[in-house]
């Protein structure tokens, strides 16, 4: 799935890109979450990374697109932006804060769509071996195979992984999509579970090899024990 960021003061072109990237995912038979954003100051107040690319304008109020591209690379070096503007003349300046491309108002879809491929394709190659979280104040890849478990306590977010923990604000239900399904599952609302690390099922309780106890809700017990079999088949064909 893409998760994508426009950051556009003017709603109907915010629309007809948020429109382009549904139909976009539609076409190529997968999903896509689009955060829209009025202008770069709220965009990089609340930034929290996660996103595949970022579509700007460049001249918007209260932060301009170069602003905000500027600060937005001192936290994040690794998202794809793109600029969507009619400033085609401030081309040379995007290359300072390593712009991917730039698409130049009307916005046709076959141009959108051209960078959504190049966008789609790098997500693959980086996206299907982690996850990128922002934890004490820098954006971070945690390797999939790396991690435990997954926990929420309130709105904390924390990750359990084989070396420490990371804790963060979020939500279990956004991290949850990012995560190969196959992999890992849910055994009650508050934890997400490596299958790679299970060691037992005991009554209600599901054992990782590190001794560590998780309880299992009876909501979540069917669908994470098929999960569990699913997962040991697939391992054992292997």
């Amino acid at each position: 799935m893409l998760n994508i960021a426009i950051v556009e003061n003017e709603k109907e072109q915010s629309e007809q890109l948020r429109q382009y990237a549904e139909r976009y995912a539609y076409e190529h038979g997968g999903r896509c979450r689009v955060t829209q954003y009025e202008n770069g100051l709220d965009f990089i107040s609340e930034y929290k990374g996660g996103f595949d690319a970022v579509f700007m304008d460049i001249k918007m109020p209260l932060m301009d697109g170069m602003e905000a591209a500027e600060k937005l690379r001192k936290v994040d070096q690794d998202v794809s932006l793109i600029f969507v503007t009619n400033m085609a003349q401030l081309a040379i300046r995007g290359y300072k804060v390593s712009a991917k491309a730039f698409i130049v108002k009307p916005v046709a879809y076959f141009d959108f769509a051209l960078e959504l491929d190049k966008i789609r394709k790098e997500a693959e190659r980086r996206g299907v071996s982690g996850l990128w979280v922002n934890a004490g104040g820098a954006m971070r890849k945690v390797a999939f195979a790396d991690i435990r478990y997954i926990e929420v306590a309130a709105h904390d977010i924390c990750i359990h992984t084989k070396g420490e923990k990371l804790t963060f604000r979020g939500s279990l239900k956004h991290i949850e999509e990012k995560l190969p399904q196959d992999l890992f599952s849910r055994c009650n609302s508050c934890y997400i579970v490596n299958l790679s690390y299970m060691y037992e099922v005991r009554e209600d309780v599901a054992v990782l090899e590190d001794g560590t106890e998780l309880r299992i809700s009876r909501p979540r017990r069917k669908q994470f024990l098929s999960s569990l079999a699913d997962y040991i088949a697939g391992a054992n064909v292997k």
